[in-house]
């Protein structure tokens, strides 16, 4: 018997391994950053909680910006947030493409490097968030999901884990204004 039990816990764990970026594309437009994250957005959001219950929700104003610098593409993503308790937040994201379909990320609450891959309309990005909590720091392994469902609409999903275990998710629309295009 002890000796089907690290099988079978191999098994299960390789079951839980998420979808690459290929395999959860949903067609239609193909998602680039440097194309959809230039100029004005704005995001609606929730944070909930890992029952699914809705904890805080947020309105957000983007304002995306790319340039050229060593022969790489370089671009500066700055997020406003504003949270339904009244509370603010500012995140200033730098993005650098690495190759096709490809970046990294770094921001002063992200521990290390995101990396971001895209395929077809999808976005995957994985990276470790510092979230503050009643006074203390946690730092939530963070997998994101990024669906351009028309050219100036995207629709975002965030799960978020500590140890493995799924701890929230935020659902966010990211709408690009038309005079951003």
């Amino acid at each position: 018997m002890d000796k089907l039990i690290i099988p079978v816990c191999m098994m299960m764990l390789m079951g839980c391994s998420a979808p690459s970026a290929e395999e959860n594309a949903a067609g239609g437009t193909p998602f680039t950053l440097e194309t959809f994250f230039t100029g004005e957005l704005d995001a609606h959001g929730v944070i909930l909680s890992r029952n699914g219950k809705v904890r805080r929700s947020f309105n957000a104003v983007m304002r995306g910006e790319w340039t050229e610098s060593d022969g790489a593409l370089q671009g500066t993503l700055t997020e406003d947030f504003v949270f339904n308790d009244g509370e603010k937040l500012q995140r200033r994201w730098t993005l650098t493409k690495t190759a096709d379909n490809r970046y990294i990320g770094t921001a002063p609450d992200v521990e290390g490097t995101a990396q971001l891959q895209t395929a077809g309309n999808a976005l995957r990005m994985d990276y470790d968030l510092t979230v503050p909590v009643s006074g203390r720091s946690f730092v939530l392994n963070v997998e994101d999901w990024l669906w351009l469902m028309e050219p100036n609409v995207v629709v975002n999903k965030s799960i978020m884990k500590k140890w493995g275990f799924r701890v929230g998710e935020i659902i966010t629309t990211i709408i690009k204004r038309p005079e951003s295009d």
